[in-house]
């Protein structure tokens, strides 16, 4: 899955406003009356869509509206949203936004450590007790070619982290 900034921020603003929906009006109400953990966020979708401005003119007379407008005058200095974000001219609560997406688009290789990680623990754990894969998935009630391509051939990529730290909660206390 490759995830970009944009679909980001389009899921993320969905996630902190509660709203279904793109229309930066219905966001930004969500914003200004309930939902100001949003602000950041909104703006930057805005601005990657070139809608700071329009943005902006929602905010008029709420307590959103100088930061927006200040933030909308600094980006209009900048070709690239993402570089901004990543520069010294961007507040830290806008960069947190882009922290956020890092965070979000590199969760799969994270994972894949993760499981990685428990799978050598796993398996010096088996070894040490004589314990079998077709014990763990009976056991744990698990598909056994899952279980047999992630613990024999190394594929971490066929179990959950979740279900990795199951396998291992359990070698370690059979």
């Amino acid at each position: 899955m490759n995830l970009t900034f944009k679909g980001f921020l389009r899921g993320y603003c969905r996630e902190l406003t509660g709203q279904q929906t793109d229309n930066l009006r219905k966001l930004c109400k969500a914003v200004v009356c309930d939902q100001p953990a949003a602000a950041e966020a909104l703006m930057v979708f805005a601005a990657l869509q070139g809608k700071a401005e329009y943005l902006v003119s929602f905010t008029m007379g709420t307590w959103l509206h100088p930061d927006y407008t200040r933030v909308s005058l600094s980006l209009a200095l900048c070709d690239n949203v993402e570089a901004w974000l990543q520069s010294d001219d961007a507040p830290e609560r806008y960069k947190k936004v882009w922290n956020a997406y890092q965070a979000k688009k590199n969760e799969p290789a994270r994972t894949r450590r993760i499981n990685t990680l428990m799978r050598d623990k796993i398996c010096e754990t088996m070894r040490q007790k004589g314990l079998t894969t077709y014990r763990i998935c009976k056991d744990l009630d698990l598909n056994l070619g899952n279980v047999y391509a992630y613990l024999g051939k190394g594929d971490v990529s066929k179990v959950s982290c979740d279900t990795a730290r199951r396998i291992m909660e359990y070698s370690a206390s059979f």
